[in-house]
């Protein structure tokens, strides 16, 4: 799934008011960590799936494995949504996606973020909650 115009804002009951930085386990970085650092280091420049490329390049040791080969094995399943992405259920980061559905990551509690809450123009979706509703 493909947002545009959209700020993805974090989950109801997340436990964070503002961003942090996910830890990394056994020395080995997890994912959402990985595309933490790629979207602070270029906002807007990636799209999900050209995110989602990235950092499985980045996680995964070289196997000799093509970006296309990588692609393809990507588009051949369905893509998890960035509403699902531990970064905004459970580590306080917003996701805005713009006009070309390219991804700028905001921390809860900064002026950016509370701007992107409060912009009508933008789809305003909570990103998946942690626990069931009761």
């Amino acid at each position: 799934m493909t947002f545009r115009n959209t700020f993805v804002r974090i989950a109801a009951d997340c436990p964070e008011s503002a961003g942090i930085e996910p830890a990394s386990r056994g020395g080995k970085k997890p994912v959402h960590l990985i595309q933490l650092e790629l979207l602070r280091s270029a906002p807007h420049h990636f799209t999900h799936e050209s995110l989602v490329v990235e950092s499985e390049l980045l996680r995964e040791p070289p196997t000799g494995e093509t970006r296309a080969e990588i692609l393809s094995r990507i588009r051949s399943k369905p893509l998890p949504c960035l509403r699902c992405s531990p970064l905004a259920k459970r580590y306080g980061w917003g996701f805005h996606f713009d006009d070309d559905g390219k991804i700028g990551v905001h921390s809860a509690g900064s002026a950016s973020y509370a701007k992107l809450a409060a912009d009508s123009r933008l789809d305003q979706v909570l990103a998946m909650r942690n626990k069931r509703a009761s």
